[in-house]
């Protein structure tokens, strides 16, 4: 069979993580007929090539090829293309994993589309990966129609190898910096047919201590920003000019040109080294940034461009200590499930990081500012950099789950409100309001949410942006948490949100069903019903019902008898009744319904507990026989039951002793054979409900 795949693999001094990438292309579900792997060492001083040579000796579908050592890893990909048999070339970085299906899936998607680039979903370990890009699939993109692939500019892709020998498609060689980007934008440029696998994790692109990662290496300001120049060439010569055009200049001149000057990198310089780099970067800006182009940049670059081309590198600083002190903090402010659908109500307020205290803007007249430092607003130009009106009314705050053991990222709809908050003195702070929804059945790329998610949210001002975990809450947000049953295509779930050990949100389907205990919290009394089959026990819970009853096993236990197991369910009550309520908002409820046959021992308790093999809960109410027959109780409530009941037997036996020795009770009792058995007294009368969002309160009912 012909090949299908080649993975191009450059390698240098890699020999401690290498056999990881090994390991994971040994593991690919496409048959190994149908894809080759061709390593190309680099001259490696460490053993790596020796390794490779060893390893993969006697494995038909692997190549290692050795070159003299080039300093970067554009001649190996060259190279490596140069040797490679496979209708699609894949590049792949050697301390960097695939995932099982991912050439599969790729391939899949290519041979659909017909398309000339596949871009598989890529997740980060250590170092940021792309994320837009991914929320959705694509095919038949392009730059002019897709802006979007600018975030994603590294060569770990799917090409299609007569695209690449068409358009003359090679790596820059030798010691070149974003050479990547300069591949990618040629590629780019050059085909309107780019597909995105959105819904599987193809690629863990891997940050290693120690080896590995040539592009974590200190960037040389002179060497950086002449790469940025030749990538500016690369648009003057494939694109006319016009917005087109200018989208691509403001893309690097944002992100690469004037990213120099922002972060704690660029903070860690001395005066002298800022003094450099300002110097080349203005001169660059001056002679290819047109002002068409540098308009399109968002407000806080717009101020980083003021301050660069004023010349004095402390203000420099001064505007990156500025934009590295805005952040944001965001709270839950409530709870709400409607069917598989989880609401997390969120408020989000702009502040800074050093005080945590909220950011300030500043208003004058008809226009708006950054609140920065007096020195700064001194200076003309810097003060109409720092307008920002017009951004504020689209300041974005974003919603995104992360799955424990797989970094990528899924954005979950979120529509913020934005609300201005008068400070004084012509000062004002923003905050933000909304609703987060986790749609647990779909949200997954139409698939359920499975394992365990952790949530956090990504606020952009005007180009600032800033990552907050889903953690601090309200009261009232505690009060209505609460679990659910919800159907999906994996059939019947439990799903509970709770706080980790980390204190922040996340959503499980696979933990215990301890949560349950929590939910007795309605204050409506569980129920006994004496009925042929048994005992018909109902236990209402503050649960999330699913839209059909779930079965959910039940086991009645008794130290020295077997349990009596049962298969219980779970259903949105059968009679309407208020639903419970906490901090005025109403908790879901559901009720846990269960007939089991009649415990043979009247004396003594029964615990109940739910789940099966492996799973199993104390749920906390205890089946008791007491001086008015069966009954629900738990917490508390359980001692004063079972002092009822002892009370009851004694009397009972007292009673039968009197009848059998055919006596009288002193002190004015009845004669037992006379008049009869006294009956029992009559039940206490329960107090008030507990609060829902109170610790789970007694329950107790009598038998019906």
């Amino acid at each position: 069979m012909d090949i299908a795949v080649s993975v191009v693999v450059p390698a240098y001094n890699t020999a401690a993580g290498i056999v990881r990438g090994i390991d994971s292309l040994r593991a690919q579900s496409l048959p190994r007929d149908r894809f080759e792997v061709i390593y190309v060492d680099d001259g490696s001083t460490d053993g790596t090539g020796d390794l490779l040579d060893s390893e993969l000796a006697g494995e038909p579908n692997f190549t290692v090829v050795h070159i003299a050592n080039s300093g970067w890893p554009g001649r190996p990909r060259n190279v490596g293309v140069d040797h490679a048999r496979g209708e699609y070339v894949f590049f792949m970085d050697d301390d960097d994993r695939f995932a099982p299906e991912a050439l599969e899936r790729m391939l899949r998607a290519a041979e659909r589309d017909s398309a000339d680039i596949v871009i598989g979903r890529v997740a980060g370990f250590g170092r940021t990966a792309p994320r837009e890009v991914f929320q959705q699939p694509m095919s038949n993109g392009s730059l002019r129609t897709h802006p979007i692939l600018l975030s994603t500019l590294t060569v770990q892709k799917l090409f299609r190898r007569r695209f690449l020998l068409d358009n003359g498609l090679r790596f820059a060689e030798g010691r070149v910096r974003l050479e990547d980007h300069m591949f990618m934008l040629r590629a780019y440029l050059a085909t309107e047919r780019v597909s995105v696998v959105h819904d599987y994790t193809c690629y863990h692109w891997i940050r290693n201590q120690g080896f590995g990662n040539i592009s974590f290496a200190p960037k040389e300001p002179a060497d950086f920003l002449g790469s940025v120049e030749r990538l500016f060439d690369i648009i003057d010569d494939h694109v006319e000019p016009g917005a087109f055009r200018d989208r691509l200049i403001a893309h690097w001149y944002r992100s690469k040109l004037l990213g120099l000057f922002q972060g704690r990198k660029f903070l860690r310089q001395d005066h002298g080294r800022i003094a450099e780099m300002q110097e080349v970067a203005a001169d660059l800006v001056r002679r290819r940034v047109p002002a068409s182009a540098a308009r399109r940049v968002n407000a806080i670059t717009r101020l980083r461009a003021a301050a660069l081309l004023h010349g004095d590198p402390g203000m420099l600083r001064a505007v990156a200590e500025f934009e590295s002190d805005i952040a944001h903090r965001t709270r839950i402010t409530g709870f709400r499930w409607t069917g598989p659908e989880l609401g997390v109500d969120v408020e989000s307020t702009v502040v800074r990081s050093s005080t945590g205290r909220p950011l300030e803007f500043l208003r004058e007249g008809d226009r708006t500012y950054w609140d920065l430092p007096a020195d700064l607003l001194a200076v003309p130009e810097i003060k109409a950099a720092a307008e920002v009106g017009r951004e504020l009314p689209r300041i974005s705050l974003r919603a995104f789950a992360t799955r424990s053991g797989d970094p990528a990222v899924l954005r979950l709809p979120l529509e913020p409100q934005v609300h201005e908050d008068p400070s004084g003195d012509g000062r004002f702070h923003v905050r933000l309001t909304g609703t987060v929804r986790v749609d647990t059945a779909r949200a997954n790329h139409g698939r359920p949410f499975t394992g365990t998610w952790c949530f956090h949210t990504r606020i952009d001002v005007g180009g600032a942006a800033h990552n907050d975990p889903l953690a601090e809450h309200t009261p009232e947000a505690e009060a209505v948490r609460a679990p659910a049953f919800v159907h999906s295509d994996l059939g019947s779930r439990f799903l509970n949100p709770y706080w980790n050990n980390d204190g922040r949100l996340a959503l499980s389907d696979k933990g215990s069903w301890r949560p349950l205990r929590r939910a007795l919290r309605t204050g409506v009394p569980a129920t006994v019903t004496r009925t042929p089959g048994g005992l018909r026990l109902e236990i209402p819970l503050a649960v999330q019902p699913a839209d059909t009853a779930v079965p959910l096993t039940l086991r009645c236990v008794r130290e020295g008898r077997d349990p009596i197991t049962v298969v219980g369910r779970v259903a949105a009550p059968e009679r309407r009744a208020e639903p419970p309520r906490a901090h005025g908002t109403e908790l879901p409820m559901a009720v846990l319904t269960a007939t089991v046959p009649t415990p043979p021992a009247r004396l003594g308790t029964w615990r109940v507990e739910v789940g099966d093999a492996g799973r199993v809960t104390e749920l906390g109410p205890v089946l008791a026989w007491g001086p008015w027959g069966w009954r629900l109780s738990s917490g508390p409530g359980l001692r004063s039951l079972a002092r009822g009941a002892r009370r009851h037997a004694r009397g009972l036996l007292g009673g039968a002793r009197a009848r059998l020795r055919g006596g009288t009770r002193s002190a004015g009792g009845t004669s037992g054979a006379a008049a009869g058995a006294v009956p029992p007294p009559r039940p206490r009368t329960e107090g008030p409900a507990p609060a829902a969002d109170t610790a789970p309160a007694p329950v107790a009912s009598h038998e019906r």
